[in-house]
């Protein structure tokens, strides 16, 4: 089974911007215990302080919606969200 990168895109509120940094870091820590990550890399915008994107590994496209559901039915992502001036923007990727 060939693993797959997951790139999440992210634009905050502009006084949302420090307390969702503080969310990711926790992401970040927290994400590659879930069964079936593998990692997860955090980037911040240098020309913009409300632009992040978060950079998964996992083993496979079903382990990364059985997570993303779990997060949705928890009432998790509403705080994320809560904090976000749009949707967020991902893709899955192989790489080459």
């Amino acid at each position: 089974m060939q693993s797959t990168q997951v790139i999440v895109s992210f634009e905050t509120k502009p006084e949302s911007a420090v307390p969702f940094a503080a969310l990711l870091e926790q992401v970040k820590r927290e994400l590659p215990t879930v069964p079936g990550c593998r990692s997860v890399r955090l980037f911040a915008a240098r020309s913009n302080p409300c632009l992040f994107t978060l950079l998964e590994h996992w083993d496979s496209e079903s382990r990364h919606q059985h997570h993303i559901d779990q997060v949705v039915s928890s009432g998790a992502w509403a705080t994320l969200a809560a904090h976000l001036a749009k949707e967020p923007v991902s893709h899955y990727y192989t790489e080459q």
